[in-house]
């Protein structure tokens, strides 16, 4: 899968692990080096992976705001919770919805983009209300974050202060450097010397005829950030992009309104059920000037696809959430939380298939079924099929007992609030991939819901509340047996649910969605290949040890506190109401509860979460266990004293089983 210049540089990389590890005030200092994996860098870190039988840990239960539900105290939510985290920084940004962070090593500065939901809030700068749009955070001080700016949602969107979260805002957001994109030409180089490029959606779900596009903004100074271009104006639906700062090819999800057919890279017709969501490929190594490159998508979703889908669980196949490249390999998940189908692709393909001799007329725009097919290496369903869906695909490339063994890691969204009856619960999964045609599901649990051992139970006491027998639809394409099989929540789980008062107090009785969002998607060491970092909505941050990927445990979460006090009338932090906004669950429950959307790493080893209920940014370090095994100093040496057993004492508190 990789050239042999990358199998090299994963083996010095490897001998240079122990002085990285050691030489950092967080956890590493390597700044130069992370800036070599994707997506700003070509090269991959190598995982090394083991057969530690580790042991098995049930978390601490959560700190709650009312320990026992009484007359006096019935406030439902969890309170701050740590185990094997600390606390570091924190900005209330001032309430607004957040999708996703992203931390850039800018210079010699760090500057998180915390890319906002729809919605409105006032800036505490300027004192304006404002729609939901893009926050600059200077955190190179992680316990003293500086706001530095909000972007507004740009006014072509149409966007209101009112509406769903998911309709509009500038949900997503990547960053690449003048000096690190490509040019071709001198003067191209210099233009870009020394600055930086923002890339961010604009709108989410407008429908037609189409008012979204993505946007380049010079952040250069990120205090006084300027709009550089708008790409595909016209567009619906944009999502979840990618852009590789190595080569400028960047991904874009989207897809083409009617009001894009001035556009000459406008590509009606595209096919999809559910989220109307396909790549957009462009080169943006020139960010003012882009290059498109081609159309692509799932089997079946192509304009001239007639007829029942020949892949997929349903037709038209479901639409991309979002593309990670890696090597000569892009990642595609299809379907967010339902019906979900992980892709893999030749990457070298999918860009210069429709140069290729004998490609039709219309390659880019309209493949035919064939330019379909011709990237594609594999693909899988999950298990629950038409239950779950591909919302992350995240690649882990790695040896094992001296051996090449690839992994792929996949979320599939949590859409439903309070564990809606009838959906299952939503987890993580690793497939083996070494054999990209036949992706082998692993680390299956059999009495999980979700038949995974990265799943976190609803109960405080981390067993499972209200699960049902349940099935999706028939498939064989999930790596394993029984495809369709899944638990599922039963009509019956919270404490409001009939017959009132059976059920205990749990993280399905929060007024928002408990289940998983997705993963951490940088490639930063050492966590890379060693620790699953993962979004959980109310169940907060979680952090599983997938050192041995047959066997991963649990080791870590934080689950951050409501903002009740926070935000008020000039902006967030100060004297209000608070931040934390309600979401509404079974039977009208309603509940000011924190709700943890994504969280990312910056190359210091420091956790970033972003809040889908305008609780705000934090910023957290792993400690204990959690650290030991991120930074490989838990005395294992990889190899488990060499007859798999663990030297770490099961040191983090938990309790072993």
């Amino acid at each position: 899968m990789f050239p042999k210049k990358n199998k090299l540089l994963r083996q010095t990389f490897v001998s240079l692990l122990p002085t990285i590890a050691a030489s950092s005030a967080f956890l590493f200092g390597g700044y130069a080096l992370a800036q070599n994996y994707p997506p700003y860098g070509s090269d991959i870190p190598l995982a090394h992976f083991d057969h530690g039988k580790r042991p098995h840990m049930t978390p601490p239960p959560p700190n709650l705001m009312c320990p026992v539900l009484s007359p006096s105290c019935q406030d439902v939510r969890t309170a701050q919770s740590e185990w094997n985290t600390q606390l570091l920084g924190y900005d209330s940004l001032d309430g607004r919805s957040t999708y996703q962070p992203l931390v850039v090593h800018q210079g010699n500065r760090y500057i998180a983009y915390m890319a906002h939901h729809a919605g409105c809030a006032i800036n505490r700068l300027n004192l304006t209300n404002e729609v939901n749009g893009t926050s600059l955070v200077d955190v190179t001080d992680p316990q003293h974050p500086i706001y530095l700016t909000h972007i507004p949602n740009s006014p072509s969107d149409g966007a209101t202060c009112t509406g769903s979260l998911d309709a509009a805002g500038n949900q997503m957001v990547h960053v690449c450097g003048g000096d690190t994109l490509p040019s071709t030409s001198p003067g191209e180089a210099s233009r870009k010397r020394g600055h930086y490029y923002m890339l961010r959606t604009n709108g989410n779900a407008s429908g037609q005829p189409g008012t979204e596009s993505h946007e380049v903004w010079d952040v250069t100074n990120p205090s006084s950030p300027t709009l550089l271009k708008a790409i595909d104006s016209g567009a619906t639906n944009t999502h979840k992009d990618w852009w590789e700062c190595y080569s400028g090819v960047a991904y874009l999800v989207a897809n083409d309104g009617t009001a894009s057919a001035v556009s000459p890279d406008s590509a009606p017709g595209w096919q999809q059920s559910g989220s109307t969501q396909h790549m957009k490929i462009y080169n943006l190594h020139d960010p003012a000037n882009p290059e498109y490159i081609r159309d692509f998508g799932f089997v079946g979703q192509q304009p001239t696809a007639m007829g029942s889908a020949i892949e997929g669980l349903v037709t038209p196949p479901t639409g991309i959430h979002g593309p990670i490249s890696a090597g000569n390999r892009v990642y595609a998940a299809y379907g967010v939380g339902s019906n979900g189908v992980v892709q893999i692709l030749d990457r070298n393909k999918v860009l210069n298939g429709c140069k290729a001799p004998g490609a039709s007329a219309n390659c880019a725009k309209s493949p035919t079924q064939s330019e379909m097919l011709a990237p594609q290496i594999g693909w899988f369903t999950l298990p629950g099929t038409s239950l779950q869906g591909g919302h992350t695909s995240f690649p882990i490339y790695g040896e094992q007992d001296g051996r090449p063994r690839n992994l792929i890691l996949v979320t599939s969204e949590e859409g439903g609030n309070e564990c809606t009856a009838g959906s299952a619960p939503h987890a993580a999964w690793l497939y083996d991939v070494t054999d990209e045609a036949h992706p082998k599901y692993i680390a299956e649990d059999p009495s999980d819901p979700a038949r995974t051992k990265m799943d976190v139970p609803n109960g405080f006491d981390y067993k499972w509340v209200g699960i049902i027998p349940g099935n999706g639809v028939a498939d064989n394409h999930c790596g394993t047996a029984n495809c369709s099989q899944s638990g599922i929540y039963g009509n019956s789980v919270t404490p409001q649910d009939s017959p009132k008062g059976t059920n205990p107090n749990n993280f399905c009785n929060q007024g928002a969605r408990f289940g998983i969002h997705s993963s951490t998607e940088l490639f930063y060491p050492p966590y890379y290949g060693r620790l699953a970092i993962l979004a959980w909505f109310t169940g907060g941050l979680r952090v599983f040890d997938i050192r041995n990927p047959d066997d991963p445990r649990a080791i870590a979460y934080f689950i951050p506190a409501p903002n009740d006090t926070g935000c008020g009338p000039k902006g967030g932090p100060s004297p209000g109401p608070g931040c934390t906004m309600a979401n509404t669950g079974r039977d009208g429950h309603t509940v000011n509860a924190i709700h943890t959307n994504n969280a990312e790493v910056d190359d210091r080893g420091l956790v970033y979460i972003a809040d889908r209920a305008g609780t705000g940014m934090h910023i957290i370090r792993l400690t204990g266990q959690a650290a030991a095994a991120g930074n490989g100093s838990d005395n294992d040496q990889g190899n488990d004293d060499g007859q798999g057993n663990d030297n770490d004492q099961g040191n983090g508190h938990g309790n072993q089983h």
